[in-house]
């Protein structure tokens, strides 16, 4: 499922930025997507799974990308998205963070970026 949801996503963000180079990596239990534009990355989307989401490493590594000054998405099962809009409450604005939901059974469906 995650893999799915990696290649969706990846595909959405290439429409978005076609001179972009949209590559994705997938890890044991999440993936992770970079945008890249003239030698310089332009977001980071997290894809989280039910396992990975409660790793207390996420957090760090979210602000890690931020503090960069790099777009940071996460996508999460639907049902955690709220949750994880307060965990991430003090960063503001759609240019530094978008939350995602995706529903566990039917995956991703591209939303409006």
């Amino acid at each position: 499922m995650i893999r799915n949801i990696a290649v969706e996503r990846a595909r959405e963000l290439q429409e978005h930025c076609p001179e972009a180079q949209v590559t994705h990596e997938l890890l044991e239990d999440r993936a992770i997507i970079s945008v890249r534009l003239h030698d310089r990355i332009l977001e980071t989307d997290f894809i989280e799974s039910r396992r990975s989401i409660s790793h207390p490493r996420r957090s760090n590594e979210y602000y890690d990308v931020l503090a960069q000054g790099i777009k940071l998405g996460i996508l999460v099962p639907r049902r955690d998205v709220e949750g994880e809009k307060v965990k991430m409450k003090r960063v503001k604005g759609p240019d530094r963070l978008v939350v995602i939901g995706y529903d566990e059974e039917f995956g991703y469906r591209p939303a409006i970026i």
